[in-house]
C-alpha cells in the first residue's frame, strides 16, 4: 500500500515539475497567411430545359433533352460530363403528365473546360426549350495540389514572421512547438453567373456569362521556441 501511495506521489510531482519548466520556456506565437489566384479548368454549368407549346403542339422534355445530349455531342464535350441534376412539375400521375397543359422542367449539369464553347451550344439547342443557364459551380483540376502548396507557404510565412520580429529584440527562434491550420478558403469569383435566354436584335443568342479566378487562401498558426 505505501508503495502504491509512494508512486502516485512521485507522479504528482513529476507531473508539477515538467509543468513548471515548460511553463518557464521562452516561446512566440504568430500566423502565417498564403494566398494565389487560379483560372478555372473545371466549370459546371446548369441548364434548365422546360416544355413548351409550339401552336397547339407540345415540345416534351424527352425531345429537349435529346437535343441537349446530340449538341454536347457534336461539340465533343463528353456525353459522361452531362447528369441530371433535377426535375421540377413531374407528377406520376399519367393523366395529367400527358396533359397539354402540364410544362415539366428539367435541369442538367455539364461539366466544361471554359465557356468558349457556350456560345455554339446555345445555337445547337431549341431556344424557345432552355429556361436559363447558369454557372453552378467552379473549381481546378489541382485545387488540392494548390492548397497543399499553400499550406507550406503559410507555415513558411509563419516562420519568417517569427524569425524577423525575434531578430528586432535580438533573439533567435528555436523549433516548433504547435502548428494548427487556422482557416482554407476558396473563393470562386463571378461575373456574372446567370443567363437567361434572351434574344438578341439580330434574332440570335449569345451567352453573357462570365467568371473571374479563384482566390484559394490558407492560414496557419504556429508557436516557436525562443532560444
Amino acid at each position: 500500500m505505501k508503495s502504491k501511495l509512494l508512486l502516485i506521489a512521485l507522479i504528482l510531482v513529476t507531473t508539477v515539475v515538467q509543468a513548471q519548466v515548460e511553463s518557464r520556456v521562452k516561446k512566440i506565437e504568430v500566423n502565417g497567411k498564403a494566398e494565389m489566384e487560379v483560372i478555372p479548368d473545371e466549370i459546371y454549368l446548369q441548364i434548365a430545359l422546360k416544355e413548351y407549346k409550339s401552336g397547339l403542339k407540345k415540345v416534351d422534355i424527352n425531345t429537349l433533352e435529346a437535343g441537349l445530349v446530340k449538341a454536347v455531342k457534336q461539340l465533343n464535350l463528353g456525353e459522361n460530363n452531362l447528369t441530371v441534376d433535377n426535375i421540377y412539375g413531374y407528377n406520376w400521375d399519367w393523366k395529367k403528365r400527358k396533359s397539354d397543359e402540364f410544362l415539366a422542367t428539367k435541369s442538367f449539369k455539364l461539366k466544361v473546360n471554359n465557356l468558349k464553347m457556350l456560345n455554339d451550344l446555345i445555337e445547337k439547342l431549341d431556344a424557345d426549350g432552355v429556361n436559363s443557364i447558369n454557372i453552378a459551380e467552379v473549381s481546378h483540376s489541382r485545387i488540392d495540389e494548390y492548397r497543399r502548396e499553400l499550406k507550406i507557404k503559410a507555415l513558411q510565412a509563419a516562420k519568417a514572421k517569427a524569425t524577423a520580429l525575434l531578430a528586432s529584440i535580438d533573439e533567435e527562434i528555436g523549433g516548433a512547438l504547435e502548428i494548427q491550420e487556422v482557416g482554407q478558403y476558396d473563393a470562386p469569383m463571378y461575373a456574372r453567373n446567370t443567363m437567361m435566354m434572351e434574344a438578341k436584335m439580330d434574332g440570335g443568342y449569345q451567352s453573357d456569362l462570365e467568371y473571374k479566378n479563384i482566390t484559394i487562401s490558407s492560414e496557419i498558426r504556429a508557436v516557436f521556441e525562443i532560444r
